[in-house]
């Protein structure tokens, strides 16, 4: 992005900034502040475009977190799907490889797992929006591979929900809350230690080995 003079917003902010662009920067606003305590001002102000570009496109403050989630979450869903069909056809393996992507994702892209916390305590429609068309369906998904595999007695079933928490809101909380990790770490943060991939890794491993049947 090439920097524009200081004074009024130029006619061309719209082909200068993509909606790719803009929707990231919205969403990690969101997901540090909140929905009450983001301004959209001051998002167009860090990306140096004028202030009424953003309602220009995605209307009303409501209308554009709407438009930043299905955004996030699009793409997370597009990520897994790609990850899921290059994992063969071992289910376990399938399993395992989609939850190490799902923690990698979350590291890349924290303001989703900070959204669903901050919707998720003071629940309203936003929350309700977001079980509806994110939790839920991924919850469902869960339930219906964890019960194949319990099937074919490779491994001891947990309940879906269980799993959705030590992932997202247990492990993943590792990587949405960076300054956090960073002080419980004595090297000054997780990445020093070792990649995101290997964490990953190993958080996953933790998880399925409890999972195997004894």
């Amino acid at each position: 992005m090439t920097t524009r003079p200081r004074g009024r917003p130029g006619q061309d902010d719209a082909d200068v900034v993509s909606d790719d662009v803009l929707l990231d920067a919205v969403l990690r606003a969101f997901g540090e502040n909140g929905f009450d305590g983001t301004s959209v001002r001051d998002v167009a102000r860090r990306l140096s475009i004028s202030h009424n570009l953003i309602p220009q496109r995605f209307g009303s403050k409501s209308e554009l977190w709407y438009a930043a989630v299905d955004y996030g979450f699009g793409r997370l869903d597009e990520e897994l799907i790609r990850e899921g069909k290059a994992l063969g056809d071992d289910e376990l393996v399938i399993l395992r490889g989609l939850l190490v992507r799902v923690l990698e994702l979350g590291a890349l892209q924290p303001a989703l797992l900070q959204i669903i916390n901050q919707e998720a305590s003071h629940p309203g429609s936003r929350f309700d929006y977001l079980f509806t068309h994110f939790i839920k369906p991924a919850d469902a998904f869960t339930k219906t591979w964890l019960d194949s595999l319990a099937a074919q007695g490779r491994i001891r079933k947990p309940s879906p929900g269980l799993l959705y928490f030590l992932i997202n809101h247990g492990a993943g909380s590792m990587f949405a809350f960076p300054d956090l990790a960073a002080r419980l770490n004595e090297d000054g943060g997780t990445a020093k230690a070792a990649s995101v991939r290997e964490q990953a890794e190993m958080i996953v491993g933790i998880l399925l080995d409890g999972m195997l049947p004894r």
